[in-house]
């Protein structure tokens, strides 16, 4: 039987982090691959608040590679949280596996990220700092280097185990 969500944290939060990331992905990150009769007024109203508060031009103006990161979001990273989210909750022995690959792609496209925004000189201190796109780019980097180091351990120890001895002799 598997052991609760609720007794295992870092699963919890990634959990919780999945089942935030995907209505964001769905209702904000990738609306730019709706066709305009089918996205609703209010996808549009969110992206323009951000816009001007938050300054990310990589929503209005992004870099010639910023398209291949949406398209890695829609063709990886929702298959990827909509086999995630049921499998924290079942315990799923390959979560380790599959959450390092994902945790490795999400912090290098976020450094990337995080660099290309650092070099943009209209952005004000705020919108700069933590509680503006370096928070935001900065707390998805954090969660992906804590995910990666979490899942490498957990398989480590899953190699580690299968390597050792059994019965007085070493398996091959």
């Amino acid at each position: 039987m598997a052991t609760s969500i609720w007794t295992r944290k870092k699963d919890l939060i990634y959990l919780v982090f999945f089942l935030t990331h995907l209505p964001v992905m769905l209702a904000f990150d990738l609306t730019s691959y709706y066709p305009s009769f089918l996205k609703p007024i209010w996808m549009t109203e969110i992206r323009t608040w951000y816009i001007s508060t938050y300054g990310d031009r990589f929503f209005y103006n992004p870099p010639s590679w910023f398209p291949l990161y949406t398209l890695l979001e829609l063709l990886y990273h929702v298959p990827l949280t909509l086999w995630a989210i049921p499998a924290l909750l079942r315990d799923d022995p390959r979560v380790p596996l599959a959450l390092l690959v994902f945790a490795l792609e999400t912090t290098f496209t976020t450094v990337t990220c995080l660099a290309e925004m650092l070099s943009w000189k209209e952005l004000s201190p705020a919108q700069r700092g933590l509680g503006g796109l370096g928070g935001m780019y900065g707390g998805y980097l954090a969660l992906g280097v804590f995910m990666a180091v979490d899942c490498y351990v957990r398989l480590d120890g899953m190699v580690s185990r299968g390597r050792r001895v059994e019965g007085g002799k070493k398996r091959v």
